[in-house]
């Protein structure tokens, strides 16, 4: 963001970091335009630092660039992830990405899913580590591989909080790469099946139910949980968190959505993974970002 005002108040950034949030781009994919966008541009006095005529592509672009450089939030780390890891290392035809999904009593902030499961807990030079413990406890017992990703600045703290076990990889200042501290040693012998059932949805450990031990399930809608459950928790640790691994990636197995995310600038590519959009909706925020920001934001 090109700011040329320099009596701008320093606080602009977090209505800068929300502009990347789900909420302004379900604004745009249905209706064309985005009063909360505009709202959080006013609110930081930013409505007149941009040309009406800017593309929408190029403003979410120069917007992220605002945020690599003064405030690496939590959004910073997931769309480095996105890029880096997910759209760098992997395909997105064989790996799927999920965000705030459920494990326990906590939210992942991303799992990546291909052959096996890896969560990345985000510890920003914003947060503390009080929760660490706790959210690493839970991710024990879901998921294969656990990495906890945080600055140079917390790298010190999170070493203190983890065990060995727990891969650490740091977000780099200079080139926003990701640098691997430690690589985690795969935990899925020790998942806990009972854990891995009630983070899927109901269709999902249905599905592995009448997959695994071929029973039609005939039974009532007040017996259908505890069938289920009793079935899935009969399971290997191993065979539950493969089964999850599957479940999981169907969510995201479509070409719609890899042809989507290619499409979509840099800036954006965690933004749209954790957006649910459907196919109209991709369409038509495909259009909406080569519309100038005086007709989608109101700028100018």
């Amino acid at each position: 963001m090109k700011i040329r005002n320099a009596t701008l108040s320093s606080s602009y950034e977090p209505n800068i970091a929300r502009l990347f949030s789900a909420a302004v781009l379900k604004e745009l994919a249905t209706k064309g335009h985005s009063y909360l966008a505009a709202s959080l541009l006013k609110e930081a006095d930013l409505l007149q630092e941009y040309n009406p005529s800017t593309i929408l592509r190029f403003f979410f672009d120069e917007a992220y660039d605002v945020l690599l450089r003064k405030y690496r939030n939590e959004y910073v780390y997931k769309n480095a992830i996105a890029k880096n890891i997910l759209l760098g290392r992997h395909s997105l035809s064989k790996t799927f990405m999920l965000t705030e999904f459920r494990a326990g009593n906590c939210k992942a902030d991303v799992v990546l899913l291909n052959g096996t499961s890896t969560v990345y807990e985000i510890k920003t030079a914003y947060d503390s580590m009080e929760r660490l413990s706790t959210q690493i406890a839970a991710y024990r017992k879901v998921f294969d591989n656990i990495n906890v990703i945080t600055s140079f600045s917390q790298l010190a703290k999170v070493e203190d909080v983890i065990d060995d076990d727990i891969g650490i990889m740091v977000l780099t200042d200079s080139q926003n790469s990701i640098k691997i501290i430690r690589k985690p040693i795969s935990l899925k012998e020790k998942v806990q099946p009972l854990v891995i059932f009630d983070s899927l949805r109901k269709s999902e450990y249905e599905q592995i139910t009448k997959e695994h031990f071929d029973v039609v399930l005939n039974v009532s809608n007040a017996n259908m949980y505890r069938t289920c459950r009793e079935c899935f928790c009969s399971l290997t640790p191993i065979m539950a968190h493969d089964y999850m691994v599957t479940a999981l990636k169907k969510r995201g197995s479509s070409r719609r959505l890899c042809d989507f995310i290619k499409l979509v600038p840099d800036s954006l590519k965690a933004a749209s993974l954790s957006c649910k959009f459907n196919d109209k909706q991709k369409a038509f925020f495909l259009e909406v970002l080569d519309t100038d920001i005086g007709t989608c934001l109101g700028v100018g």
